[in-house]
């Protein structure tokens, strides 16, 4: 008895787009890592363009469709602290856009509901990050066979009917296949961004339009570094002159005020103080804090005058809670005789790390508490906003007045120190006032 075993073949034929595939792309790329530092409020309030790279785009010739996109997953890593201050760099700081010869790259195709929920990375600067990705520079979220296919310029620099996504090189393909992506960040001052080096990183992918598989996947990255800015500038003579040549000038002193004026920015907490000291009191490392004895004009009396008979008187007070008055900054106003609360800080060192000449403490600030941190020992950044009923500008511009009262005889007896032991050797004397900001810390 016979067996028959029957095979059916079925042939079915659909159109060559569905087998079309792409088993290959690549990127001519210029460089894939950048860098930008902030240094300034101008740079930090309107931010930084960069020609971050430039892309060509090479895809087979198997009439296959592909799309381009930042992927899903940006982030931002902070890689170095310069401070603890402020928060951290955020994503809704970083914009992008990209361009190329013929049109602003994925603006041909049509956005909305069902159609690109994404926002598309076009020719002007958006903040695509802060949504879910990935972020279209050219083609859609859609897959085939509800995709955009090959899509064409016809109203860009063109001017013409141009694919801008099909396959070729950016040898034969110009002005479709060659990119400028260009990326601006912007930090912002209000909040205060946390001082540091930030890592931006995104992954840039080619796709196959038609099934959606990534074909090739390159990662850029943009060092980002935002420096601490303490910023003290200085309206001042170079040299401030005491000339004593009539009797009044003794008993009444020379007072020689608003002589300085002292602006500040920073983008951080931060405290300015006052230090006399001179060449004498630095050489010795505090042991002998005195007056640099220049010229003498007698043998007679003593070289050696205490570095705090110089008195300052600041306006306006410490804005600092707390932080103003007799022993905490230099705003009690000068006496005749002298009170000894205005009497300039003698410390000597270099930077930041002065060290106090006994028997002085480093007890008053300009502003701030040199020797304290946190709430109420503090200034806060802000000199670079619009006043208001939180930030002063007035609390960031201070004026600062001089007077010396030797008194008859010259013995200075104002001074911390007992007593002079006897009176001062006419001459010429210099010593130097040390104007200090710093992050409070």
């Amino acid at each position: 008895m016979a067996k028959w075993l029957w095979l059916f073949i079925s042939i079915c034929f659909y159109s060559n787009r569905l087998f079309a595939i792409c088993p290959s792309a690549s990127f001519t790329k210029t460089d894939f890592t950048t860098d930008v530092t902030f240094t300034s409020f101008g740079d930090l309030t309107s931010g930084k363009t960069l020609n971050a790279f430039q892309l060509a785009v090479t895809a087979n010739d198997n009439n296959c469709p592909w799309d381009l996109y930042v992927e899903n997953g940006v982030t931002i890593t902070q890689i170095s602290q310069y401070s603890t201050q402020g928060i951290l760099l955020p994503l809704s700081s970083i914009n992008i856009r990209a361009y190329n010869l013929c049109a602003t790259p994925d603006q041909e195709y049509p956005s909305g509901a069902g159609i690109r929920p994404i926002p598309a990375i076009t020719g002007t600067f958006a903040a695509p990050f802060t949504l879910a990705g990935p972020h279209y520079i050219i083609g859609t979220t859609g897959v085939f066979p509800v995709n955009d296919g090959v899509l064409t310029d016809d109203n860009g620099a063109c001017n013409t009917l141009v694919e801008i996504n099909d396959d070729g090189t950016p040898f034969a393909n110009p002005s479709t296949h060659n990119f400028q992506i260009d990326i601006q960040v912007t930090p912002g001052i209000s909040p205060t961004i946390q001082p540091g080096v930030y890592r931006l990183d995104m992954n840039i992918t080619i796709a196959d339009d038609a099934t959606g598989a990534a074909l090739l996947t390159r990662l850029y990255s943009l060092t980002i570094e935002i420096q601490p800015i303490l910023q003290l500038t200085m309206a001042s003579s170079s040299q401030i002159d005491f000339n004593f040549t009539e009797i009044k000038n003794y008993t009444g002193g020379i007072t020689k005020y608003g002589a300085t004026r002292l602006d500040v920015n920073s983008s951080v907490d931060w405290d300015l103080m006052a230090i006399g000291t001179s060449t004498l009191n630095e050489g010795s490392m505090g042991a002998t804090p005195y007056w640099d004895n220049n010229v003498s004009y007698s043998s007679g009396g003593t070289i050696n005058i205490p570095l705090d008979i110089l008195e300052l008187v600041q306006s306006p007070t410490n804005p600092a809670a707390g932080q103003s008055g007799i022993g905490l900054d230099y705003s009690p106003s000068l006496t005749t005789p002298a009170s000894g609360n205005n009497n300039i800080e003698v410390a000597y060192g270099s930077g930041v790390a002065f060290t106090a000449v006994a028997p002085y403490i480093l007890g008053k600030t300009i502003a701030g508490n040199w020797g304290a941190i946190g709430a109420g020992n503090m200034m806060s950044p802000g000199s670079y906003l619009t006043m208001n009923a939180l930030w002063n500008r007035a609390n960031f511009t201070y004026m600062i007045t001089y007077r010396l009262l030797p008194g008859l005889p010259v013995v200075f007896s104002h001074t911390k120190f007992a007593a002079m032991p006897t009176y001062s050797r006419p001459g010429v004397y210099t010593m130097q006032v040390k104007y200090i900001l710093a992050e409070d810390q």
